[in-house]
């Protein structure tokens, strides 16, 4: 057979089939395009001199390998539904004499060209749309514009490699599709599945118990802890409840409307609801599909919109002066009492010798150790790692120590406590009564702080574990009873923290330079004495690198979405394009018997109220039950601003809801062009 022959075959079948293979190579040249951005953001050097520039380059990084996945998964689902609309052709090409190997090779030469197209006008595109994304994203971070055009060959090859490989993949999974077929089968693929799908009970009802475990998780949640470990596990159970409840309920809610004789007895709701019977398990996994993307979109920019808005107030809640140093050491030593008087004026003198104004000092220290606290007792003998893998850890906590005389000459109070009492404060939804026992240690309770937590430490509301602040009446003395409690390795529980803040009155620049200076000193002073960790950052140093982070979660969320959002339309539109062709002999049957056009509109829109608004609702739903764990999640990075993310959430699901009803009146109209 003449080899020139399968090029032009591979040509004429995509070029007959362009009402599939048009978006599918929008689609293709747009994710070729995202990636050689994001990658080129992530690994070109490009933000190596801007502050804050390492975390956002790391963060595109990460999304650049995020969007190589997803666009594996997708393709290889899009490139799938294009491939079962070609089987019956495929089919025809058997009958007429071509073998397996025959039509491996026209698959072959389709791929080929598929990958020339999406490559060349994927890095056309990229490379086009890279000065812009590079704009718009510095600007997002708040860092200097550079108008120098370039390209960076890396992004170019590494684009040119992960999209070879993905095309490469796709091929052989179409050959495998078309090698254990027969020619009969691919002539009649199209009348494949004509069965009616029995409802499956049980299924929908495993959907519905999966479903309800994974929002049960996202509700109970209380403590950010907790939601770092259970996000994934709520995630992946609404996934899964998701999909079983609208493969198997979409057929049961099906039969339910043809028994309902008022409503399944009308024009306009018949062949809508008779046809969509017979494919409703498909139906309900693309509609699946449509509503996690939907969620998926809705999280994401809603929960990153908010944090880049919130961007100042996280940062004055973790930095709340222009100064800020900190220092810790495990274990129990008395002569810590007067290292912490010494640090203190070694970093004020040199601070005063930048030109600093000292105002607003705050130097103190505490004595802290974690455990389980249950019942107002904090259990520090956990030592193991299989006791600590059954533990609840809405209830893991950290207690911190501070000495009664330096709490009130430090933050100007006049509190008084005696041997055995405490005076608790917690910025944590926890539960503590009359007294509290640490380890083999009872307090009396005889007040309580809460609202002034954020004077000790003004990241408390934000703690990865909760943490109860207990003022006592000799620091010292408590701390002896815990230097005995060591952990699973043998390192002790009991940890002195210090810290130091203030103001200096000094411009940004000087507040950046002057705490290099104080870290050098830190690290000439702390380092040989083995401390476990110590710094000194600026309000203004951190600035950069908030904005960078909260700016680069934004842009990342934005591509992400814009990907998702594209994979949503493609979806909705092969759907509407193969329902279409397979209605359209259902509604040429009507049509003969009276059906008129008008009734064929109703129809359509039937379906739609019928079908297509599940995945939008169930999407809004979704949103606002996995909403307050991810407000655990981002009380990780200073957000607290409920109404905010709320308000964030609502103005994206608005805005989805009215770009989902207009793709689908827009793609709603190519079904009725073909089934008319």
């Amino acid at each position: 057979m003449n080899t020139g022959l399968y090029p032009r075959i591979a040509y004429e079948g995509i070029k007959k089939n362009g009402r599939l293979y048009i978006p599918y190579f929008i689609t293709c040249i747009l994710m070729v395009a995202v990636f050689y951005i994001t990658h080129f953001l992530g690994f070109s050097g490009i933000l190596k001199d801007v502050p804050g520039g390492g975390t956002a380059s790391g963060m595109l990084g990460l999304g650049a390998y995020i969007m190589a996945i997803f666009g594996t998964i997708f393709l290889f689902y899009t490139q799938s539904t294009l491939i079962k609309g070609r089987k019956k052709e495929f089919g025809l090409y058997s009958v007429l004499g071509m073998n397996k190997k025959n039509l491996g090779k026209i698959i072959f030469y389709e791929t080929v060209m598929t990958w020339i197209v999406s490559l060349a006008g994927g890095l056309v595109a990229g490379i086009g749309l890279s000065k812009l994304a590079e704009l718009g994203f510095t600007k997002m971070i708040a860092a200097p514009v550079n108008y120098d055009f370039r390209i960076y060959p890396g992004s170019v090859l590494m684009t040119i490699l992960v999209y070879t490989g993905i095309f490469f993949l796709i091929w052989l999974n179409t050959i495998r599709q078309i090698k254990f077929s027969t020619p009969i089968e691919l002539v009649q693929s199209e009348k494949a599945g004509e069965k009616p799908p029995r409802s499956n009970w049980f299924v929908g009802i495993l959907g519905l118990v999966v479903l309800g475990a994974g929002y049960f998780i996202a509700i109970k949640i209380k403590q950010p802890l907790s939601a770092l470990l259970w996000f994934f596990v709520a995630v992946i159970l609404v996934i899964i409840g998701t999909y079983l409840i609208l493969i198997a309920g979409s057929v049961i809610f099906c039969r339910l409307l043809q028994k309902n004789k008022k409503f399944y007895y009308k024009t306009e709701h018949f062949v809508s609801v008779s046809s969509m019977a017979y494919r409703m398990k498909r139906n309900g996994a693309g509609l699946a599909s449509i509503c996690i993307l939907l969620t998926m979109i809705l999280v994401m920019i809603s929960s990153t919109s908010a944090l880049f808005n919130n961007s100042e107030e996280c940062l004055t809640a973790r930095y709340p002066n222009e100064i800020g140093a900190f220092a810790c050491k495990y274990g129990y030593d008395e002569s810590l009492v007067d290292l912490s008087s010494r640090m203190d004026s070694l970093l004020k003198a040199s601070a005063e010798e930048h030109g600093a104004e000292i105002t607003d000092n705050k130097t103190y220290y505490v004595y802290s150790i974690s455990g389980y606290l249950d019942n107002d007792n904090l259990q520090i003998s956990l030592n193991s790692m299989s006791e600590m893998a059954f533990i609840d850890y809405d209830k893991v906590a950290q207690i911190q120590f501070l000495d009664m005389d330096l709490y009130n000459r430090v933050f100007g109070h006049d509190v008084q406590v005696a041997p055995g009492e405490a005076y608790v404060g917690t910025s944590s939804d926890i539960e503590i009564g009359d007294t509290i026992t640490v380890g083999e240690l009872t307090f009396d309770i005889t007040g309580r702080f809460d609202e002034l937590v954020d004077e000790i430490d003004p990241a408390a509301k934000i703690a990865v574990s909760p943490t109860v602040y207990i003022i006592v009446n000799d620091l010292e003395e408590v701390a002896t009873h815990f230097t005995s409690y060591v952990d699973y390795d043998g390192s002790p529980m009991l940890a002195w923290f210090w810290y130091c803040r203030f103001d200096t009155g000094l411009e940004p620049e000087g507040q950046t330079a002057l705490a290099d200076t104080l870290s050098e000193l830190m690290d000439k002073e702390l380092a040989p004495l083995d401390f476990t960790n110590y710094y000194c950052d600026s309000h203004e140093a951190q600035r950069s690198d908030f904005v960078s982070t909260f700016g680069g979660l934004l842009f990342l969320g934005i591509l992400l979405s814009l990907i998702f959002t594209v994979c949503c339309v493609l979806i909705i539109y092969y759907k509407q394009i193969s329902e279409g062709f397979e209605d359209k002999s259902r509604f040429g049957i009507m049509q003969k018997v009276g059906m008129t056009r008008k009734d064929i509109k109703k129809s359509i829109n039937s379906q739609m109220l019928t079908v297509f608004l599940i995945p939008i609702v169930f999407a809004c739903v979704h949103l606002a039950v996995v909403l307050p764990i991810v407000h655990k999640l981002l009380m990780l990075f200073g957000l607290f601003d409920v109404p905010l993310l709320i308000k964030t959430a609502c103005l994206c699901a608005a805005v989805c809801l009215l770009f989902y009803g207009t793709v689908y009146k827009i793609t709603s109209n190519a079904y009725y062009k073909i089934v008319s």
